[in-house]
């Protein structure tokens, strides 16, 4: 691996290091459309959401791209489907970790 790329994705901060690349496909899932709005709702009042909550909370958002999101977003361990009477999703532990970072760095941001 050239030497440049290997010093790119890595990071450095109080005596740690911290490698890039496994986090890239959570990145890339963030970055997409809806993601952070899906792990917004989802978390709000800790409770569990159904899929008609969810897209009701986003508005402009298409039904199909929001069912496209969650399937991503359980298949990266970020929310679970939840089986009642009603099929209902809610945040994972890593969920919980990705959306109080997102809450950080939003808040960083005001």
């Amino acid at each position: 691996m050239d030497q440049n790329i290997a010093n790119a994705c890595m990071i450095y901060e109080n005596g740690k290091t911290i490698c890039i690349d496994p986090s890239l496909p959570i990145f890339r899932l963030i970055g997409k459309r809806y993601t952070m709005f899906i792990l917004g709702v989802i978390g709000n009042n800790n409770t569990r959401k159904n899929f008609n909550d969810i897209v009701k909370s986003i508005p402009g958002a298409s039904r199909t791209i929001i069912a496209t999101r969650i399937r991503e977003l359980i298949q990266a361990g970020m929310i679970r489907r939840c089986y009642n009477k009603i099929v209902s999703y809610e945040l994972t532990e890593l969920g919980y970790k990705i959306r109080k970072g997102i809450i950080c760095f939003l808040e960083d941001l005001e």
